[in-house]
């Protein structure tokens, strides 16, 4: 194929035979193959008026003779195939899918609003994403500049921010689209207009490529400014020889649905091991040779299958094609029965390429199968590497040097720089003091692995991940296991013996994940990501499930990342509390934030194992890791291209299930030598020295005497790295100050201000986190929403997109830090979610309906303040804890408050307020979250059983809190240890329970005025109420879930409109009847699109003749189909009108047949799915609540015409349910529609 040429010009009208005349002559100078034009100025009737001789192929989208429209044309030598037109009434875009000299591909001609629109680029990228399946050319007028410094010049001082530019170009990273004239020319200044009013050139003409493209794009231009206002733009595409892609067989998952494929691979691995497993022969050449076999076995399955289905597809089109047109009974079963057979087939195929997308549930229609590839597509397109900065500098754009240039990179990076000795590895360990395992401990890690343990370890890894280099997925090994674990347990016995692993078991395939906000033109830019064999990840993972279970025991606190028990949370609230501190005592306090290079990929292999010694840990399991070291091997695999293998000889691979814990072990040593250096001041606190914190390889050091202690924290950080390859980029590292101004008098060059910290932007002003974390995040997320909002998606899938894509990100923000938002925050996000749930419609639903759990009438949509009360008290119950996990935080804070017990606080008044405690961020929050859950769920505290007598600022004497200390010390701490009924316990009883002097009378009449003066105690009882109970009992793990599901039930109230339904129904039922009604929309119907018709019935939105008339839509509230002037009200239309009470006896008629049994009439049954009079098997509730699910959707669907309500269309509805059900339902469930299925065909 020879070069096509493609030109975006901007013509400013084409309406005269002069102007066109002058357009072409210009575009045969450059040379066109395809011409999109932007404002031809032409209305639909004289559209055609475009077309030449030489351009004889014309699509066009018109507005009228005096503005907007736009057109691609086509040369005449240009063969080529359409495949796909969408044209703007609006003339704005005309979208031409074609295939062309061997290829596909989606052209664009655009021309945008000349105003900031963003609704307009929302709406074209919504419509772009349904059409996406092929490679993108969007080439038009975009109005706007990309970038103000490169694509603009200007002598005015104002320039203008349109938020349709930020828009733009976060379409162009969702769907991996590159600026292909900046991508070629990065720092070249060309303009393609030029504005006499405003005295300034401007590029606003571009071609959006997608990503893949850019390597087949030999050069793009700007032509000059002639006959137009607007300069043509073209680019050259070019068919350079193609590199066929890396073949990578998979397994595809949708064949262990297949019966038959089940039996047909037990009985090939029988017959394998029957004519391989002889005796002699080697476990591990046994498995890797029965891999190879298999392969080929299910490849030869598969094409079979293939060719079947394709012939049997043919046949059951032509059977449907000859009785579509009947309309016979026995025909239209005959025609069902077919259908039913064609679909499933194809929502088979379909499902392998929905689990690609990690897609669980969709509708099988043409819109949702053009999603799901257009999805596929997007998915390729952002993840394609159009270009990288090889070694020497230079950018390649080729395909193959692309993936030989992060081969080559990822080879350096993963061989050792260093080799350093034994003696000086131990030399450094030696200097520091390391817990070493109990013996027990390391018994448990000695003994040879389990079967058990091995099918433990499978059964808790995750379905639907990218399988390694052999192609074999979990899926597959949890389906087979009963089959493969005998020669698999073998296998690994040997490997045991040996210390040997065959070298295509150890072999894995990088894949790369760009970091947010790095320049994807750089090797180190990247995540790799380690996709190891599932076999090999088995054994790893079961070794990781024992080394998880030790490392809280050798690990200090200081690291909490992968760490069984531990958070990143306590690592902000630690930072935060430590920078609140300081300013409390003016402190100077230099906090140091490393950035470290490739941290897990720079592991020193000899460092770590002799680390594991240090530790204690035992020969064994030391073996087993250094097996797993030996010989790994990695190929890089980019934009389908898998490069040669190469060794690797350091790292922790990510994405093998032991390098976390590894990797903690690591760098252990180093926190170590900074703990236990003295040289190195910390913040000295109530018990702790505080020094470090770590996340993983996230470091922050806390440091007094900052030359000092920097000094020698970076002498002692070289000189880890000297034995261990761990290497610090100092100039990324960042000093931030606190009660001080830093000036740097050291060697190491380092900067200071604020600090970026597990994504959180942290200043010395803790006030100001608010505008540096909130207001940005709130942003994002407002923006993210708008441009979701048209995607096609129901409500429910709308509520899952918040639940998987919002809830995350301000969670983790609310976890992070403990400011409260500004005032308008919580408002304005509610009120974008609420417009991306309905669609900038009036909703009809409210938000606080949506939040409530599934069991009140809620679609548990998340209560976003809830979560931010939650993340504020679930310090509460850790402040009661008698023996926490982590108690760095807490002693900062135990410090901040003072003589006052931390334990204490929530049982102390608001006068608390005045203590010099109260103006910690963390402690205030927390309390403050704390009053309002006592205020919503009406409880007091004060007083309590729990409330403290000493050190309490409610209870005073002489304006001073009270405190003996022999009284405490001898057990005597609240409320609940003086007092019993309604009075005071007696001194006598007191002396001898707890010990106290009998000289202490006075002490006691003293305690007793004070607290009778504070309280009121002999009119109340001390009780404790149920809720705070409730919550002071919730302990970790998933304490934040807890703590969040205790704030979403204080509110119990179904919000289902019952009263409407009890009155219709003529029925009074009890609250837990409408509560299982409510669950059982979600847990007895299974398809999402049929969960909501039944929840939005169960709401009564539809809106009905009777509705429309109080609105004011209709002037008159009678049904249309009654002639008795009924008024359509939602019980009419729904039930009693007599075409749907005719349909709903046919439905029930249909369903009595099919289950033998009798399935009454009744609205309570057909609405609301009450089934509590239905004499039926357990196992049916499903399929009759589904069929009576999908008959409302047939209403629903003639909602405005009931005449033309007909079983028939009901029996297909439901026959296409059960084919999309049967292609995803597991083979024991596939039985429970087989007589629906008897009898509808």
């Amino acid at each position: 194929m020879g070069a096509l040429r493609f030109v975006s010009w901007n013509v400013h009208g084409a309406g005269s035979i002069e102007k066109r005349l002058k357009i072409f002559d210009q575009l045969k100078r450059v040379q066109a193959d395809v011409i999109l034009l932007q404002e031809t100025h032409r209305s639909a009737t004289s559209a055609d008026e475009l077309k030449t001789p030489e351009f004889p192929s014309m699509f066009s989208a018109c507005y009228n003779s005096r503005q907007r429209g736009v057109a691609i044309l086509i040369h005449k030598n240009i063969n080529f195939t359409v495949l796909d037109t969408v044209s703007d009434p609006e003339g704005r875009f005309i979208m031409l899918k074609l295939s062309v000299q061997n290829q596909r591909l989606c052209i664009v001609s655009i021309y945008c609003p000349n105003i900031d629109d963003p609704p307009f680029f929302h709406n074209f990228f919504s419509v772009l994403s349904e059409h996406l399946d092929c490679p993108l050319i969007l080439g038009g007028d975009f109005n706007f500049w990309m970038n103000s410094l490169t694509d603009r010049l200007s002598t005015a001082g104002t320039q203008r921010n349109w938020q349709s530019t930020n828009i733009v170009k976060q379409y162009m990273s969702d769907y991996g689209l590159c600026d292909a004239w900046r991508s070629l020319h990065p720092n070249r200044r060309e303009y393609t207009f030029f504005s006499h009013v405003h005295h300034s050139h401007s590029r606003l003409d571009y071609f959006l490529v997608s990503s893949s493209l850019l390597a087949d794009i030999s050069d793009t231009e700007i032509h000059p400014i002639v006959v137009s206002d607007h300069a043509p733009v073209s680019l050259t595409l070019v068919n350079k020889k193609t590199i066929p892609p890396s073949k990578n067989w998979r397994f595809n998952t949708s064949l262990l649905k297949d019966e038959g494929f089940i039996d047909f691979f037990k009985k090939e691995w029988a017959l394998y091991l029957e004519h391989n497993d002889l005796p002699g022969t080697s476990a591990s050449i046994l498995w890797e040779a029965g891999k190879a076999v298999m392969r080929g076995k299910i490849i030869s399955f598969s094409s079979h299958k293939k060719k079947t289905e394709n012939k049997r597809i043919q046949e059951l089109e032509e059977i449907i094609k000859s009785l579509e047109a009947s309309t016979e009974e026995e025909l239209l079963s005959k025609l069902r029965k077919a259908k039913l057979e064609l679909h499933g087939i194809i929502d088979k195929k379909t499902q392998f390429l929905a689990q690609r997308l990690r897609i669980e549930n969709f509708e099988h229609s043409n819109k949702s199968g053009k999603f799901l590839a257009s999805q596929l597509k997007i998915n390729k397109e952002k993840t394609t590497i159009s270009a990288v900065k090889d070694s020497t500098g230079n950018i390649v754009y080729d395909p193959e040097r692309i993936n030989n240039t992060f081969r080559d990179f990822y080879q350096t990076l993963y061989s050792p720089q260093i080799n350093p000795s034994d003696n000086e590895i131990n030399e450094f360990l030696d200097r520091i003091t390391l817990p070493k395992l109990s013996d027990s401990q390391v018994t448990v890690l000695d003994s040879p692995l389990t079967s058990a343990e091995l099918q433990e370890a499978l059964k808790s890894m995750t379905n639907r991940k990218a399988p390694g280099p052999d192609g074999f997925p979990v899926e597959f090994y949890k389906e087979f296991w009963i089959i493969l674990a005998p020669t698999f347990f073998r296998m690994v016995r040997e490997i045991e013996e040996s210390g040997r692993l065959q070298p295509n078991m150890n072999s894995a395939n990088i894949s790369l994940l760009l970091k947010p906000g790095k320049d994807p033109a750089f090797p180190t830019s990247y995540r790799p990501i380690s996709l190891i064999n599932v076999d090999l990840k088995i054994i790893c993972k079961a070794l990781a499930k024992r080394l998880e279970k030790v490392t809280p025991f050798i690990i200090h606190p200081d690291q909490t990342g992968f760490i069984k028990g531990r958070q990143s949370s306590t690592n902000s609230r630690r930072l935060l509390n430590l920078i609140d501190f300081s300013y409390s005592r003016n402190i100077e306090t230099s906090i140091l934030s490393l950035d470290a290079e490739k941290a897990f990929d720079r592991v020193n292999w000899k460092f770590l194992f002799a680390t594991l010694h240090k530790f204690g840990f035992g020969n064994f399991f030391i073996n087993w890791l250094q097996t797993l070291y030996s010989s790994p091997t990695a190929r890089v695999r980019t934009n389908d291209q898998i490069s040669a293998s190469f060794c690797l000889q350091r790292g922790t691979r990510q994405g093998c299930p032991l390098s976390p814990s590894l990797f903690a072990i690591f760098i252990e040593p180093l926190a170590a030598a900074i703990r236990q250096t003295t040289g190195i001041k910390g913040i000295k606190c109530k018990k702790i020295e505080h020094k470090i914190s770590l996340y993983a390889d996230d470091v922050l050091l806390f440091l007094q005497n900052s030359q000092s202690s920097l000094s020698q924290a970076i002498e002692l950080i070289n000189s880890f790295s000297r034995v261990s390859d761990y290497s610090i980029n100092w100039l990324k590292s960042t000093v931030l100050p606190i009660n001080f101004s830093f000036v740097n008098l050291l060697n190491t060059q380092l900067e200071s201000g604020n600090i970026t910290y597990l994504g959180i932007n942290v200043s010395p002003k803790l006030a100001d986190l608010t505008k540096l974390n909130y207001i940005p995040l709130l942003k994002k997320v407002e923006d993210d929403l708008a441009r979701w909002k048209s995607l096609p998606i129901s409500l429910m899938g709308r509520v899952a997109t918040i639940k998987m894509m919002v809830l995350p990100r301000i969670n983790y923000l609310f976890s992070m830090i403990p400011n409260k938002p500004p005032a308008d925050w919580f408002k304005s996000l509610d009120s974008s979610i609420t417009k991306f749930l309905w669609q900038d419609k009036p909703p009809r639903i409210s938000l606080k309906t949506l939040q409530k759990t599934k069991d009140r009438g809620g679609l548990d949509l998340p209560n976003f303040y809830y979560y931010f009360l939650a993340n504020r008290l679930q310090y509460i119950p850790r402040w009661l804890q008698d023996n926490p996990l982590d108690e760095s935080w807490l002693d900062i804070e135990q410090t901040l408050c003072n003589t006052i017990e931390l334990s204490d606080l929530p049982f102390i008044s608001s006068s608390i307020r005045k203590h010099e405690g109260f103006k910690s961020i963390s402690i205030s929050t927390s309390l403050t979250a704390w009053w309002e859950y006592l205020k919503m769920t009406e409880s007091s505290l004060v007083p309590c059983r729990r409330t403290p007598i000493w050190n309490n600022p409610d209870i005073l004497q002489n304006n001073k809190m009270m405190n003996l200390p022999d009284w405490k010390n001898k057990g005597i701490l609240y409320l609940e240890h003086i007092y019993e009924g309604l009075d005071f316990i007696p001194f006598n009883r007191i002396v001898s329970q707890f010990g106290i002097d009998k000289n202490s009378f006075l002490e006691y009449h003293q305690i007793k005025s004070v607290v009778k003066q504070k309280f009121k105690l002999n009119k109340i009882e001390l009780q404790t109420p149920p809720r705070v109970l409730d919550f002071y009992n919730l302990k970790p793990p998933k304490l934040l879930s807890k703590v969040y599901k205790t704030l979403s039930k204080i509110d119990d109230k179904i919000a289902i409109p019952i009263e409407k339904w009890e009155v219709d129904l003529s029925v009074s039922f009890d609250q837990n009847f409408w509560s299982q009604t409510c669950l059982k929309t979600f847990k007895m119907i299974r398809h999402p699109n049929l969960q909501l018709i039944q929840y939005k019935i169960l709401h009564r939105v539809h809106y009905t003749g009777h509705r429309m008339f109080k609105m004011g839509f209709v002037s008159s509230d009678t049904c249309t189909h009654c002639t008795n002037n009924i008024p359509d009200n939602y019980i009419h239309a729904l039930w009693s009108c007599p075409p749907v009470q005719e349909f709903w006896g046919r439905v029930c008629e249909d369903l009595s047949k099919c289950l033998k049994c009798h399935i009454p009439t009744s609205p309570s049954l057909c609405l609301l799915g009450n089934l509590d009079d239905v004499p039926i098997e357990t196992s049916l509730v499903h399929v009759v609540l589904t069929a009576i699910c999908i008959a409302k959707k047939t209403i629903l669907l003639n909602w405005k015409n009931r005449e033309t309500l007909c079983i028939n269309q009901y029996r297909n509805l439901l026959l296409d349910h059960i084919t999309l059900d049967l292609a995803s339902a597991s083979t024991s469930n596939q039985s429970l529609w087989a007589p629906l299925i008897g009898s509808i065909t």
